[in-house]
């Protein structure tokens, strides 16, 4: 890694290699991440090594598990002690020394899955051999057909998904008659475990004090010299301040389904009884930034096409065409069974992604007994927890003369972040640049990763940035 004097705004350009002998035949996986010593202290309690070696394979907390890793006489002391109370207690050491050690009952998880149950509407019996389709917004090609077991019961497997996919789930009987129930089980996650905290007492530091603590004045200077960037920028001391009203509970049936509560406007069900019109379009019709066709068609702040509709949380067709005002899917209701009607029209949209670009209506539906609006119940729209999708690290980009010369302060603190650097066995390392910000600072370097053959790399190397 490069050591060099660097000066604010260069490019740094830095190679990354490892030794022959940490070299495999594969890839090796590697995360690089660079963050200004002024504002973010490297973590040397918790590495790549403690978390894979030592927290990951031992019940319990651990404070500082790095420490106990240190080739040192204390460390070693200091780790026996931890595994003796910690550790060995997760290993059966007499049946592992007799050769037979034990295996997990659940093996590890290769793929996700959607499981569930196909009953009667009447007497909640098991439906056998009820077929189940299953399919994703916006990916008509991906298609899943299954049928239920003599319990009624169905799994669909082999699934990949990451988080906010939205399944759209059909089940018939084997007469393809719609009178079916299909259930969808809840997802089981492990209940969170936080470490105990002992009690402790908060000495109150007087500003004479302030200085005296060490990482405070390297804060402060940074602090100082943002100010002489930006003049909104302002450092106020404020008292604690305890909250000792109790939370307000708000139990309004629109607020069930979750997008409701940033929606822009809400047509309430005082007002509907209010002003007692005859269809929806009618509200909508009086709502600023909302335009209705005569043909149904209906236009929301810009939008080239019919917003999205929402009844209840469950998202509505449109028709191909509009001939007449009865075919929106807004007009299928009765007013009297509407309790509320949401209106999403500016930065709410965003909620929705690409599909909210044209708007979007939501519909809450009058619950009771005398309700005319009823779900289909052999169909479900279920929005399991996906996988996490990688974002995009944000870089600064200083290629031309201008964007160099531009008054624009850069406050970054971690200047750099790639979790996904390859090495492959075709030329032995890897590059990657970054740009400075604009303070004189220390940058620290953190280079973590596997090798092809499993070892486990970490190194912490430091860039100097001058005027």
């Amino acid at each position: 890694m490069d050591k060099d004097v660097y000066h604010i705004r260069d490019k740094i350009v830095s190679t990354l290699s490892i030794p022959d002998s940490l070299f495999g035949a594969f890839r090796n996986h590697f995360s690089v991440a660079v963050t200004d010593d002024k504002d973010i202290a490297v973590d040397e309690s918790v590495t790549i090594l403690s978390s894979l070696l030592l927290s990951s394979e031992i019940k319990g907390y651990i404070e500082n598990p790095a420490y106990y890793l240190q080739d040192n006489p204390a460390s070693n002391a200091a780790l026996d002690l931890l595994m003796m109370t910690h550790g060995w207690r997760r290993y059966n050491i007499p049946e592992v020394v007799k050769g037979n050690p034990e295996y997990p009952l659940i093996p590890f998880q290769m793929f996700q899955e959607i499981s569930g149950q196909v009953k009667s509407p009447i007497l909640s019996r098991p439906v056998v051999g009820s077929e189940i389709i299953v399919t994703i917004k916006d990916r008509d090609s991906d298609v899943w057909v299954t049928l239920t077991d003599e319990s009624g019961y169905y799994i669909v497997k082999n699934l990949e998904f990451p988080d906010n996919t939205t399944f759209y789930m059909l089940a018939v009987n084997k007469r393809e008659s719609d009178n079916v129930v299909l259930v969808v089980d809840n997802e089981s996650f492990p209940k969170p475990v936080h470490a105990p905290q002992s009690p402790f007492s908060r000495q109150k530091i007087k500003d004479a004090e302030i200085k005296d603590e060490p990482g405070i004045d390297a804060f402060m200077e940074k602090a100082e010299q943002r100010a002489k960037f930006e003049e909104d920028i302002w450092a106020i001391q404020l008292k604690e301040i305890e909250i000792t009203a109790s939370r307000i509970q708000r139990n309004e049936p629109r607020l069930q389904f979750w997008a409701n509560q940033i929606s822009d406007a809400t047509i309430t069900r005082e007002q509907i009884e209010k002003n007692k019109r005859v269809y929806v379009s009618d509200y909508l019709a009086y709502t600023s930034d909302v335009l209705v066709f005569p043909d149904g068609r209906i236009r929301i702040r810009g939008g080239t096409g019919n917003p999205v509709i929402f009844i209840d949380g469950v998202e509505q067709d449109w028709p191909e065409s509009l001939n007449h005002p009865s075919q929106s899917p807004l007009e299928r209701i009765a007013i009297s069974a509407i309790e509320s009607i949401d209106i999403f029209k500016g930065f709410a949209t965003t909620a929705f992604g690409v599909r909210g670009a044209n708007g979007v209506i939501s519909v809450t539906i009058r619950k009771g007994a005398n309700s005319p609006f009823t779900k289909k119940m052999n169909q479900v729209i279920y929005n399991p927890l996906g996988y996490q999708q990688p974002a995009e690290f944000y870089s600064s980009n200083y290629e031309t003369l201008e964007a160099r010369q531009s008054a624009i302060p850069d406050y970054r603190t971690t200047i750099f972040w790639k979790p996904d650097l390859v090495i492959t066995d075709e030329n032995e390392k890897a590059t990657f640049e970054f740009y400075t910000s604009d303070f004189r600072t220390t940058y620290s370097v953190v280079i973590e990763g596997i090798t092809a053959d499993g070892r486990i790399v970490r190194q912490v190397e430091k860039i100097v940035v001058n005027d």
